[in-house]
């Protein structure tokens, strides 16, 4: 189980949305996420944030440092 899970790391790296969200998250900090409503939405930059979805869905959201959920993929 643990070979499968390495195997799909190194391919999830691979992607240029997943790579470029792992750079800016290491940045942040500590990070904590919320579930929210799924909400349709494309992986890549938005303003000052960066977004990767699954299916073109987003349905958790990073807290701001203030402890508020702000709006989704915002340009």
């Amino acid at each position: 189980m643990i070979f499968f899970i390495a195997i799909i790391s190194m391919v999830a790296l691979q992607e240029p949305h997943v790579k470029n969200f792992l750079i800016e998250a290491s940045n942040a900090g500590p990070i904590e996420y919320k579930f929210i409503k799924p909400v349709n939405c494309k992986s890549g930059k938005y303003k000052n944030t960066y977004v990767i979805s699954q299916n073109e869905r987003v349905i958790l959201k990073q807290v701001s440092k203030d402890g508020n959920v702000g709006p989704i993929c915002v340009k």
